[in-house]
């Protein structure tokens, strides 16, 4: 979970508030230099904690994107980066933003709305598919290998950082062998069993270990760190 300021309590506090949402597209950037809701027409994230409609685990489990957008003119490079942010405001005074999400464009698609509107449609993944790979040659450890430093190992290789709330929820000091002929997604799941959870990435674009127990109410919708539901215009943000 992310922190929040006291600004953003306050705000959160009052009656009459709402949340804003911004779409950062590329490496750098963020809510404020974002898309906004006048360009965007649509976004739907589907990022669930398991992989089928009952608790499973055992899973590395892929988020999803899909936005719909004013086409905004600009070279938009297959894999580039989409960062979503979303903030509480009361119209007078806005919050810090916060990011909800980190994902990489698969495909794009330019077609035109009833209105003659030029949209721009992307479906994205989460950093989850970089894992896809074989488990990677190792000439630099000595197995069987301690839980920990074998999700560094694969993060690292990976180019993902692992959330500092990974390494919480483990600690039973499991080693693995040599996982030859396995995918470092497949790894990650097998690891992920031995805690009774998965692995997902983190609304900060870093890889996280959720135990069964200690995951927060299920939830239809996108919603902020204390629950509420995200808007784009007066429509929730469908998970």
């Amino acid at each position: 979970m992310q922190e929040v300021s006291n600004l953003y309590r306050q705000i959160l506090a009052e009656t009459n508030h709402w949340f804003e949402v911004s779409l950062v597209i590329g490496e750098t950037g963020d809510g404020d230099s974002g898309y906004r809701e006048d360009q965007l027409f649509s976004i739907q994230t589907n990022h669930r904690a398991f992989s089928e409609d009952t608790p499973t685990v055992g899973g590395a489990i892929a988020g999803e994107i899909d936005i719909q957008m004013i086409d905004p003119y600009v070279d938009i490079p297959k894999a580039a980066k989409l960062q979503l942010f979303t903030r509480v405001t009361d119209g007078t005074q806005s919050s810090e933003w916060l990011k909800k999400g980190v994902y990489y464009v698969d495909t794009r698609e330019f077609t035109k709305n009833s209105d003659g509107l030029d949209v721009l449609t992307i479906h994205g993944y989460d950093a989850m598919l970089k894992f896809g790979q074989l488990y990677p040659s190792d000439n630099e450890h000595d197995y069987p290998l301690l839980d920990e430093d074998m999700v560094a190992f694969v993060a690292q290789v990976a180019g993902v950082t692992v959330d500092e709330r990974t390494y919480e929820a483990m600690g039973r000091n499991y080693t693995f062998p040599l996982m030859t002929g396995y995918t470092s997604r497949e790894v990650l799941g097998i690891i992920a069993a031995s805690y009774g959870g998965n692995f997902i990435m983190s609304d900060e674009g870093k890889l996280l270990l959720l135990k069964l127990g200690s995951l927060p109410p299920e939830t239809n919708y996108l919603i902020d760190e204390i629950g509420n539901s995200i808007l784009i215009g007066d429509d929730r943000i469908l998970i």
